[in-house]
């Protein structure tokens, strides 16, 4: 089964951001629902994709390979939502 779009969204902010408390709040979500949600993608794609580091997170390989892939989607998706506001 594939990880919800949800997860893949978070991954993308987190990357994005550098950290997951910037992300939460980009997200307006809380911190540990974060922290939650990159654990579970973790889980489920059998992976790690962060490492934790005292100023935040850094990608791993996998993080690396996964994040073009994210950023697309999410990309396209915020571009069709504009088209659709023009």
């Amino acid at each position: 089964m594939s990880a919800s779009f949800d997860y893949y969204r978070t991954f993308y902010y987190v990357a994005k951001a550098g950290s997951i408390t910037a992300a939460a709040q980009q997200l307006s979500l809380t911190q540990p629902a974060v922290s939650q949600s990159m654990k579970q993608l973790e889980a489920q794609l059998n992976v790690s994709l962060f490492q934790r580091t005292a100023k935040g997170i850094r990608l791993t390989k996998e993080g690396e390979i996964l994040f073009p892939y994210a950023e697309s989607c999410c990309e396209s998706i915020r571009q069709g939502e504009q088209k659709l506001k023009e």
